[in-house]
């Protein structure tokens, strides 16, 4: 196995990430960090019910939130002192190079829009979901290997164990209610 820096000149420069890219990057990261920090400040602190302000809903969120928006905004700083807004920008977007994310995306807000809150309990909707995303990423490598019906008996099985897991861990171990 080759180390990293033993990789060809010539490989490396076709997988790194432009500077414009990795600004463009780190402002989306920065406002997903700050908006989070936002709407976890915003979230009801349940003073009324005496909570410590240990463990108000929001806290953890926050938290996160104000790293994710760090780490966008060092994204941000290192990628200006690349040259990022000296760079000429790339004409277009290919969506072809990013379908994979245009395809999760489309999954997730299927979760979130669709799955979630029409009547469906949450571990089966999870399970719906992850086995879909677990046969569809995996179907072209199954079906090069011809093993289709096997790769979606096994995104089948994963997404209904990983579904059960993620409710039993939220609702007993957390206590917290899923819809």
């Amino acid at each position: 196995m080759a180390q990293p820096d033993m990789v060809p000149a010539a490989i490396e420069s076709e997988t790194k990430v432009s500077p414009r890219s990795d600004f463009r990057s780190g402002l989306g990261w920065t406002a997903l960090g700050l908006a989070i920090v936002y709407g976890s400040w915003t979230m009801d602190r349940l003073a009324h019910l005496n909570v410590s302000p240990y463990t108000v809903p929001g806290l953890v969120p926050g938290v996160l939130g104000v790293c994710i928006a760090f780490m966008g905004a060092i994204l941000t700083f290192r990628a200006i002192s690349q040259g990022a807004l000296k760079a000429t920008p790339r004409s277009g977007i290919n969506f072809a190079e990013h379908a994979r994310l245009y395809v999760s995306l489309a999954f997730c807000l299927m979760f979130g829009l669709v799955l979630m809150g029409h009547g469906l309990p949450f571990w089966l909707a999870a399970a719906l979901y992850i086995s879909g995303f677990v046969a569809l990423f995996q179907w072209p490598e199954r079906q090069e290997k011809g093993q289709n019906l096997r790769g979606l008996l096994v995104a089948l099985g994963f997404g209904l164990i990983v579904g059960l897991v993620i409710h039993y861990v939220f609702e007993d171990l957390f206590l917290v209610r899923m819809p």
